[in-house]
């Protein structure tokens, strides 16, 4: 019988299809499928561009759909790019070391509030 109590020894075996590791930050790679016979690669960046090109070579072609729908995936990845390029958000401390997590029109911090009268937390 298997005893439940002690972890498995062994290496683990994953379920499912294997993961890449794509990495992370301003350096992690895409891959999008644009249409029919269309795989792009790369970084946000380089993935945005890539679709740019291919909008003027639809338009200069005259399909103004197709141009439209690379524009719109190029857009995409520009505003994935900007999320990864963001600043990340700090906590300022107060001067008894704990972080100020206030939000407009509250006048006390997160967990600083009593518990109600009446509830499951009497």
């Amino acid at each position: 019988m298997y005893d439940r109590s002690k972890p498995p020894t062994g290496p683990r075996r994953h379920r499912g299809r294997p993961q890449a590791r794509r990495g992370s930050g301003p350096n992690q790679t895409f891959e999008s499928n644009g249409g029919p016979g269309i795989k792009v690669r790369g970084t946000a960046r380089q993935v945005a561009e890539r679709y740019h090109g291919l909008a003027r070579d639809a338009l200069s072609s005259g399909d103004r759909i197709a141009a439209e729908n690379f524009l719109q995936h190029a857009e995409h990845y520009q505003r994935i790019q900007a999320t990864l390029n963001a600043p990340a958000p700090t906590n300022q401390v107060r001067s008894n070391g704990r972080a100020d997590r206030r939000h407009e029109g509250e006048s006390r911090p997160h967990g600083d509030e009593p518990f109600p009268a009446e509830g499951p937390f009497r």
